[in-house]
């Protein structure tokens, strides 16, 4: 009896094992979806420049960033008023930029192996952010073939601006360990 059942055990188990649906590690977007988030990419690298309309008291108003061939990733945080000075040509593509006006933001801007921009203890433990992946392959660097990851607050706006097929939850985590730290 137990000879028979043994079989039928392992064949259950092997059909919830393949149609067990796993969530991926973070959500890939190619150039035209990252487009509307106001991230583009470009034969120089992935830029980003926003204005969040919801930080009118704050600091500063504005947050950019960009990685190219010559550095992993620059940030920079500004006021809409401020006057930009380029000092090299990523800073130049920067400022020729629209200033998009989106409510979400980068939080963390790191890796795929877990490295990060931001020390981790500065952030919310229990907030829940969406992890970008970026291939720098899509910009035709020839020295990066990396995947950055965009860690975004999530809001009702970066929703509707998502691909329909897409849905936020399913990517949610918390944030991410900084691996230099371990």
């Amino acid at each position: 009896m137990k000879t028979k059942i043994f079989p039928i055990i392992v064949l259950l188990l092997s059909v919830y094992a393949c149609t067990k649906s796993t969530k991926p590690d973070y959500l890939y977007l190619n150039a035209n979806q990252l487009r509307p988030l106001g991230i583009e990419l470009n034969e120089s690298g992935i830029y980003y420049k926003n204005e969040n309309p919801e930080a009118a008291n704050a600091k500063y108003s504005c947050m950019a960033f960009y990685c190219t061939n010559d550095n992993y990733v620059t940030t920079k945080h500004f006021n809409a008023t401020d006057t930009l000075k380029a000092v090299n040509k990523a800073d130049s593509i920067l400022i020729d930029m629209e200033l998009s006006k989106n409510d979400f933001y980068p939080i963390l801007i790191g890796n795929n192996n877990g490295i990060q921009s931001l020390a981790d203890d500065i952030i919310p433990a229990d907030i829940k952010l969406l992890p970008i992946a970026i291939c720098m392959s899509e910009t035709k660097l020839p020295n990066r073939n990396d995947t950055i990851i965009v860690w975004l607050k999530p809001s009702e706006t970066l929703k509707k601006l998502l691909p329909n097929d897409i849905n936020i939850d399913d990517y949610l985590k918390s944030k991410p360990i900084d691996n230099r730290s371990l």
